[in-house]
């Protein structure tokens, strides 16, 4: 049988289209192992957005970002019999429970007996209320700019210590270093008013999620300096 000119070329043609397929895809592959591709065609390079962003939990809220006209209340539970709280009302959206069970749990294996959620989630009421009793204005926030109003927000306290010595306490000191392990970041830290808009608050802890809450963590972030660099 002899093979004639048109079918070598014919031949070779099938083998580069072949050979460069091969390379796109493992090009590819190598791409998406290093996070700059993702399959559904999303970039993940520097500057694109970076997922953990759109997730409802790394929402930000402050006095510059209302909660948006769409957004709606996640599913609330009652913190009572799983966590301590300062009351039987006091709630928090569903998926904080099981962090907020395991940042207790690691806080009691550390001696920290006497810490309990203060305050969680707040109706546009009851914040509109606090916003128009408060005399300092620099650790409130006006209804629909308070985090409170997410469910992902907690106030936590000592049942021994001031909200002035909260920060210096054993329990202040051990959630600033450690909070972020079970997805919580301190919303409000020293030095940061001009970004967050609040006066420093060593109580208020905001669940964002594991990866976000390490991020900021490591790189000593607040969310919104977190969601201007994603």
């Amino acid at each position: 049988m002899t093979i004639g000119v048109r079918d070598i070329r014919r031949v070779r043609q099938v083998r580069t289209l072949a050979c460069l397929t091969l390379l796109a895809v493992v090009a590819l592959l190598m791409a998406w192992l290093a996070g700059l591709w993702a399959p559904t065609g999303e970039a993940k390079g520097p500057g694109s957005r970076n997922r953990d962003t759109d997730h409802p939990t790394v929402l930000l809220v402050n006095a510059d970002h209302p909660l948006p006209d769409d957004f709606r209340t996640p599913k609330l539970v009652t913190l009572a019999g799983t966590v301590p709280a300062s009351g039987s009302r006091v709630k928090v959206a569903a998926e904080v429970v099981e962090p907020l069970r395991s940042l207790f749990a690691a806080a009691r294996k550390a001696g920290l007996t006497r810490l309990y959620v203060a305050s969680g989630y707040r109706t546009a009421a009851e914040q509109r209320a606090l916003w128009k009793q408060a005399e300092d204005k620099s650790y409130v926030q006006r209804p629909r700019h308070s985090e409170h109003q997410t469910g992902w927000a907690v106030d936590l306290a000592d049942l021994r210590v001031g909200d002035g010595e909260f920060g210096d306490s054993r329990a202040g000191r051990w959630l600033a270093g450690n909070a972020w392990r079970y997805g919580f970041i301190l919303r409000y830290p020293p030095g940061k008013k001009e970004l967050t808009g609040i006066a420093y608050e060593p109580w208020h802890y905001r669940y964002v999620g594991r990866p976000v809450a390490r991020t900021c963590h490591d790189q000593g972030l607040v969310l919104e300096e977190y969601v201007r660099r994603a």
